[in-house]
């Protein structure tokens, strides 16, 4: 009985591990059967798998990255991508002026202007005429109707005082406004001088010649002196006179000088936001003045602490002080609690350029600023430009997707001290001189690629979320950066500080929302 009994174990020992080989087999064959049907329906089924491990990016690495998709080095160009533009429709409701605005007439003489006005919308308007002149002005009529694509003519007539002396005058300005849309208008300025037909007798007057006037370049202390030449001992006087109107229509400061002086210091004049000024001079003798002489402009210091929200950094729709930027839904700049300069930029690899479009002063000079991140996030960025050009086109130019990304029209050149923040601690320097730009959506990152130079990426560690203090000084020997008062960066290439426009710049990487506030900013002459 035990002998069967092992004999029993044994057997059924050796029925278990066939059973299982068994199993195993037919196991395998249902899985390459199941393998098979799936992989003919274009469908493979999902394991359970160890989880994958993304490696962390370094801060410097992260740069890299930023820099990759914003900035090309050197003079590799990738092919810009051709923007198509839908056709551009005629506005229901435009119009325009033309004709000679610049007539000369003796005092007491009227002059006649004979203008076009043209309705260059697609409907039929009527249209409000007025003038608004410092002289004596009347209109041959004030309410025009001109149909679509037809002109009228308009006669203004200026009539010069009788008191005026030789080469004064004055500008008037003639507005049409559409009766449909108080809002479509358009102006034309019209400026009238004084001549004279009075013969002179040779033995009796001799005509003063047209003096010629110079500028020093403005000090640090925004001083300046205006010379000129006097070598007439016949005359009785100089007017010399200042405007910030190139016209000088409006606001002029008059110095009436004696004959014997040939200079003119100027140094009442603070810093502000609307910094250039424009001077002229005539030489007087008697009741007799000379002609004008050439109008010099002087370009003193800039200053906007931004409690003013008329000083051109925005305007009534915002985004007109936008002067390069990557998506016009998604940047901005404005002014905050009369207080604050703000930038925005909200989207991925895009970046913006900030400007009133006023000129800082002829080199050496300083520009300094505070900020602070309104919003902190990844490799958020900001800084300030300097060193652009600016043809005097519109800038942008609004009138297309073109003009807007794709313009020539200003800061195709410039030096951007481009502040990255990557935490409370850390603030890098990343430094660009920017000699061109292509837009190129296509291209990956920014679809507007800044090419250039990228000398140093610089890392500093201040209280990066709060305040901070920063002075660029641009000299023709050389570029320096100021962190809080410490010389932090220098820079020797110079090529593009002859240019004068200066902005503030804020740009994001992959993460959105990129918001900066600007406490001041102030641009300075420094003395030789």
């Amino acid at each position: 009985m035990e002998s069967t009994e092992k004999k029993f174990g044994a057997s059924k020992g050796r029925f278990k591990i066939l059973l299982t080989f068994t199993l195993a087999i037919i196991a395998l064959f249902v899985m390459i059967q199941t393998l098979a049907i799936t992989m003919a329906e274009g469908t493979i089924p999902t394991y359970a798998q160890s989880p994958v491990i993304t490696p962390t990016l370094t801060t410097e690495e992260k740069i890299q990255e930023y820099i990759d998709a914003h900035i090309i080095l050197g003079d590799v160009m990738p092919e810009a991508e051709e923007v198509v533009m839908e056709p551009q429709e005629v506005a229901a409701l435009d119009v325009a002026w033309s004709g000679n605005t610049g007539m000369v007439g003796n005092p007491g003489d009227d002059v006649i202007y004979t203008l076009t006005l043209s309705n260059v919308g697609s409907e039929d308007d009527t249209y409000d005429v007025t003038a608004a002149s410092g002289w004596a002005s009347s209109l041959s009529g004030t309410s025009f109707p001109v149909s679509s694509g037809s002109s009228t003519n308009v006669s203004v007539t200026i009539t010069i005082p009788p008191a005026a002396m030789v080469s004064d005058s004055d500008t008037a300005v003639i507005t049409a406004t559409s009766q449909t849309d108080a809002m479509v208008s358009a102006s034309v300025m019209l400026t009238t001088t004084a001549g004279s037909e009075i013969l002179y007798l040779p033995l009796i007057f001799k005509p003063l010649p047209a003096p010629t006037l110079s500028a020093t370049r403005p000090n640090s202390a925004n001083d300046w002196q205006m010379n000129w030449d006097n070598d007439n001992a016949d005359i009785t006087g100089f007017e010399l006179q200042q405007s910030q109107d190139s016209t000088f229509a409006s606001g002029v400061t008059t110095f009436n000088l004696a004959n014997n002086v040939a200079s003119q210091l100027i140094d009442t004049i603070q810093p502000s936001a609307n910094n250039v000024y424009y001077y002229r001079l005539r030489t007087q003798k008697d009741s007799q003045n000379s002609p004008w002489s050439n109008v010099v402009a002087v370009v003193g210091a800039y200053y906007d602490d931004f409690t003013s929200n008329q000083t051109g950094w925005s305007g009534p729709t915002l985004k007109d002080a936008m002067r390069r930027l990557t998506f016009i839904e998604k940047v901005d700049s404005w002014y905050e609690n009369n207080d604050w300069l703000i930038i925005r930029v909200e989207d991925s690899w895009d970046w913006a350029i900030a400007s009133p479009m006023m000129p800082a002063p002829e080199p050496p000079y300083v520009i300094e600023f505070q900020s602070k991140p309104a919003n902190l996030g990844n490799l958020v960025s900001h800084g300030v430009v300097f060193g652009g050009d600016w043809g005097g086109a519109a800038c942008p130019d609004w009138s297309s997707l073109t003009g807007v990304y794709a313009h020539k029209n200003c800061f195709n050149h410039f030096y951007n001290a481009n502040l990255i923040w990557s935490s409370d601690t850390d603030l890098t320097l990343l430094w660009e001189r920017v000699d061109k730009l292509v837009y190129c959506p296509t291209c990956g990152g920014s679809p507007l690629k800044r090419l250039g130079d990228v000398n140093d990426v610089l890392p500093f560690h201040p209280n990066a979320s709060s305040w901070n203090s920063y002075r660029i000084e641009v000299r023709s020997s050389g570029i320096k950066f100021y962190l809080n008062g410490n010389l932090k960066y220098t820079y020797n290439d110079t090529r593009w500080i002859n240019d004068p426009y200066f902005g503030v710049f804020a740009s994001t990487d992959e993460y959105s929302n990129s918001t900066w506030r600007y406490e001041y900013l102030k641009v300075t002459p420094l003395d030789n």
